[in-house]
């Protein structure tokens, strides 16, 4: 049985340079599930699709409940999940129906039907999750195994695969852009390196200029969802000092790690990238922030005492944006962020600053 409330509360009213934000709809839903049971997950694949991952456990066991929903959390059907007893549980949202299981040590399963079917997978010690992980961020991606080369595969067709250009050995992080090309980015010397092209094509290196800030562990290209606004994002390492050099090689899985202290910001603005200092915001060294295209020119920007936009690198706070720990971008576009309380979501659909943004929770 699911019980539904929907409650709402009124924004402030920002200050003149953003639109009023409207009210900030909340969906509670209480899920049918035993005694002892507890949200584990909650993600989505659009402003509509998303599945929660329920988990009751006891010594090395535990066992799963999966939900999803069709109508951005305000109804909930029970999935069935298809390993539901293992010692360690973990849902991964792609891109469209793709949804991946891990059960832990048992395999992974893979649904490419909105989790109406399912197909397992191998697992091992690696950890190294299927290629339809990976559909959530577009046809291509990055392999980079830990000895080797990397090379660029498909995750629709996993025995393709094509090496990435010696020259280019220090990318980690690779971005389907809106218009077919794809951004290569890493940090070669401690300098944040860029290229553009096709999988199995030329690329062309573009060049990022310096800017102030911290060490740089971190960078990837970052698009909005109309292909209109194009980022590049690094990030710092924590503690560090100095201008952009004097890093090293970005790590495997790099968006594993959390970012400490303001990235740095360069925007494409005819063809080249354009630095944009973050101004306004008095910067927490040691602690995290997270940037996502919003669209209109605008990164939402999220971080300790910091909820709003950054508008060519000038931050402007926005009253009707949730206090968020971390935001991200779904394919659609939507706004998708976190604040670390269990079994909440925060959805955002819009465009810039023109936004309307959705609590969802749910609850045993």
């Amino acid at each position: 049985m699911l019980v539904l409330a929907t409650a709402a509360c009124t924004a402030q009213r920002p200050e003149p340079s953003l639109p009023v934000p409207a009210e900030t709809a909340h969906l509670t839903a209480r899920l049918d599930v035993p005694a002892g049971y507890a949200p584990l997950s909650v993600e989505f694949a659009d402003a509509r699709r998303g599945y929660a991952l329920f988990v009751r456990c006891g010594g090395e066991r535990c066992e799963a409940r999966l939900f999803g929903t069709e109508d951005g959390g305000r109804s909930w059907r029970a999935r069935t999940h298809p390993r539901p007893q293992a010692k360690n549980h973990q849902i991964y949202v792609g891109g469209g129906p793709v949804v991946v299981l891990l059960a832990e040590p048992h395999a992974w399963y893979v649904s490419r039907t909105g989790a109406a079917t399912w197909q397992s997978r191998p697992y091992d010690a690696s950890g190294v999750p299927p290629a339809d992980y990976h559909s959530a961020d577009g046809q291509f991606y990055l392999d980079c195994p830990e000895k080797g080369g990397c090379a660029f595969r498909d995750w629709t067709a996993p025995d393709w695969h094509q090496d990435v250009p010696a020259d280019l050995d220090s990318a980690r992080s690779l971005t389907n852009g809106r218009d077919g090309r794809l951004w290569l980015a890493g940090v070669d010397g401690g300098r944040a390196v860029t290229a553009y092209g096709k999988s199995a094509g030329h690329f062309t290196p573009l060049a990022v200029p310096e800017q102030p800030g911290g060490t740089i562990w971190n960078a990837r290209v970052a698009t909005s969802a109309d292909g209109r606004d194009v980022w590049l994002v690094a990030d710092q390492e924590q503690a560090s000092s100095g201008g952009q050099g004097g890093g090293r090689l970005a790590v495997r899985h790099a968006a594993a790690r959390k970012g400490t202290g303001l990235p740095l910001i360069w925007q494409l603005q005819g063809g080249s990238w354009v630095p944009r200092p973050i101004t306004g915001i008095t910067q927490e060294r040691r602690m995290p922030y997270a940037v996502a295209p919003a669209g209109g020119g605008l990164l939402a920007i999220t971080g300790p005492d910091v909820s709003g936009y950054l508008d060519g690198g000038a931050y402007i706070p926005s009253p009707g944006m949730p206090r968020l720990d971390w935001v991200g971008q779904l394919p659609d576009g939507t706004l998708y962020g976190r604040d670390n309380q269990p079994g909440m979501t925060y959805l955002s659909t819009g465009t810039g600053a023109r936004r309307t943004w959705t609590a969802v929770k749910v609850t045993a």
